[in-house]
């Protein structure tokens, strides 16, 4: 009886073992030769690395995510990524190419509705946006939205900086954005509706912005150097610095501009040689899009352990400055870029519903 139990036991034990590794074997071979600062060992799982700054480690086995990766061609052969970042809208992706025509295609299958395109595509547009569930688009120099019958209808200036990203969060209260600097750094900015302010804070550079019985938190990332990400708690907004109250809108975070904010941001988590592309809710986890040792793969963090749950693309998946939503009809959506392809245009979207990542690209793959 003994034997036998011994023998249930060791394989259960193995089998186990099995599982692990061979939900994250490609994961394990590329982490196989360390460079940088990492030390030059051998991986044994399910420990991977052990540093200052952060752990990382395998978990029992992956989420098991379904993962495909399709391609679209954009409309136009001369304009292959979009004007602005393509947003969701009543169950479709809508994005926009030169010389200012929207390409809107089925959440469904992604084919595109030409009837649609059609509706939207009486102006030509600079860049596009959504905001409480409404298409916006900047045509001649003024805002447009586009109302229940598919006609746009001019309104006034939108709350946010022009360019070609979306904004990061919206809630009744507050709608968040950002712009990103680089290694100069850059900046969160939250706009409160009721009172028309707008209040600001250090992020270089903000990709995903949540909320919580704490606060709003913001997850930055930098690709400089070794690459660097922080996760930042703001209970209050408005005791953050009110943009109104700077001489300049040309902000410099290496002055002192920044110090009426610091003492109102919690710093959650300050990692090097790391990087956090995404951050986004499944389930009741919290998952994060992390890219180490040329590999982008899905992750909870918990302190300073990082817990690889998910191979993902099992690639070496790269963006400077993505922006991560979740949309009221429940996708999540993340838009990215890369300066080598681009420069600041979207090459690529991952779409997540349920226990699906689809991954787009752009006329070939990135």
């Amino acid at each position: 009886m003994k034997l036998i139990l011994s023998i249930v036991v060791l394989f259960s034990v193995c089998f186990y073992c099995k599982a692990q590794t061979s939900d994250f074997d490609s994961l394990v071979v590329s982490f196989g030769t360390r460079v940088g600062p990492f030390f030059e060992d051998s991986i044994s799982v399910p420990s991977i690395y052990k540093g200052k700054d952060f752990n990382i480690s395998l978990a029992d086995s992956s989420i098991g995510f379904k993962t495909k990766t399709i391609v679209i061609n954009s409309p136009n052969p001369n304009s292959l990524f979009p004007l602005s970042y393509s947003v969701i809208y009543k169950g479709h992706v809508i994005s926009l190419f030169e010389p200012g025509h929207y390409a809107c295609f089925r959440l469904s299958d992604f084919s595109r509705n030409k009837n649609l395109e059609a509706a939207l595509n009486k102006r030509k547009f600079k860049a596009h946006w959504l905001i409480d569930n409404k298409l916006y688009g900047l045509s001649k120099g003024r805002f447009w939205y586009l109302n229940s019958s598919n006609n746009w209808i001019k309104t006034q200036k939108l709350p946010l900086k022009v360019n070609s990203k979306s904004h990061l969060y919206e809630n009744k209260d507050y709608i968040v954005f950002s712009d990103c600097n680089g290694e100069w750094g850059g900046t969160v900015y939250f706009y409160n509706r009721e009172t028309k302010e707008t209040y600001f804070t250090e992020a270089t550079c903000a990709n995903t912005v949540t909320k919580d019985e704490e606060g709003f938190k913001i997850l930055s990332h930098l690709g400089h150097e070794g690459g660097s990400a922080d996760l930042k708690l703001v209970p209050d907004p408005t005791k953050l610095t009110n943009l109104k109250n700077l001489k300049t809108k040309r902000i410099n975070i290496e002055t002192n501009e920044f110090s009426n904010s610091t003492k109102h941001v919690a710093e959650l988590f300050d990692f090097y040689w790391i990087q956090l592309f995404s951050s986004f809710e499944w389930e009741d986890k919290i998952l994060y899009v992390v890219h180490w040792q040329n590999r982008t793969f899905l992750a909870e963090i918990n302190g300073n352990k990082v817990l690889i749950v998910d191979p993902l693309f099992n690639s070496d998946l790269y963006t400077h400055e993505p922006i991560t939503k979740k949309y009221a009809s429940g996708e999540i959506f993340i838009n990215l870029d890369d300066y080598g392809t681009a420069v600041e245009r979207e090459i690529s979207m991952i779409l997540i519903r349920d226990k699906e990542i689809i991954k787009i690209d752009w006329n070939k793959k990135h």
